[in-house]
């Protein structure tokens, strides 16, 4: 009979030992599924943040396929640099001068020109309906719609100015917020 309880209370001692064990490490595999859930939220949002940045960066590429590339080989091509030009002309301060058209998708009627104060959001209202590379002349430093002298086409046009002095980024997400 003392061997019985001598094995009773061996087993309890080792059974008492064992749910020690097992509640501990319950403890840390709870542990271990919260630094699991910790990182995968921190997963998915990097991944969000990669989705967009790539979205970004697809956006650029495309105001870069699109964007007016001078052809330099063409005799008529003058070799002043837009800086220059704007400055002897004083276009810079008034606002008024020119601008290039920079970026134009398609079946849409918003476009985005540049001149020396940077990007400007446009909307083609009626006339001419200026083409990628178009040099368009007036005063582009006020919201609004005005008449405009497309200087590559000869021709008047009327356009709706949403904004101006903006990033080429900035001006990207306006248009594609015009436009989708």
């Amino acid at each position: 009979m003392v061997g019985l309880v001598i094995g009773l209370v061996t087993l309890s001692i080792f059974l008492g030992v064992d749910k020690k064990k097992i509640s501990s490490q319950k403890n840390e595999i709870s542990d271990l599924e919260e630094k699991v859930e910790t990182l995968e939220k921190k997963v998915s949002n990097l991944e969000d943040e990669k989705d967009d940045l790539e979205k970004k960066v697809a956006d650029l590429t495309e105001v870069n396929n699109h964007s007016y590339q001078p052809n330099l080989s063409s005799p008529n091509y003058q070799t002043t640099s837009p800086e220059t030009f704007y400055q002897n002309n004083g276009q810079a301060i008034s606002g008024s001068g020119f601008a290039i058209v920079v970026y134009k998708p398609s079946s849409c009627d918003y476009f985005i020109l540049e001149n020396s104060s940077g990007y400007i959001v446009a909307e083609w209202m009626g006339g001419n309906d200026p083409d990628l590379g178009d040099k368009v002349s007036g005063n582009f430093n006020s919201f609004g719609t005005k008449d405009f002298f497309n200087q590559s086409r000869d021709r008047d046009c009327r356009l709706w100015i949403d904004d101006y002095m903006l990033s080429k980024e900035s001006a990207l997400e306006k248009v594609r917020e015009q436009c989708n």
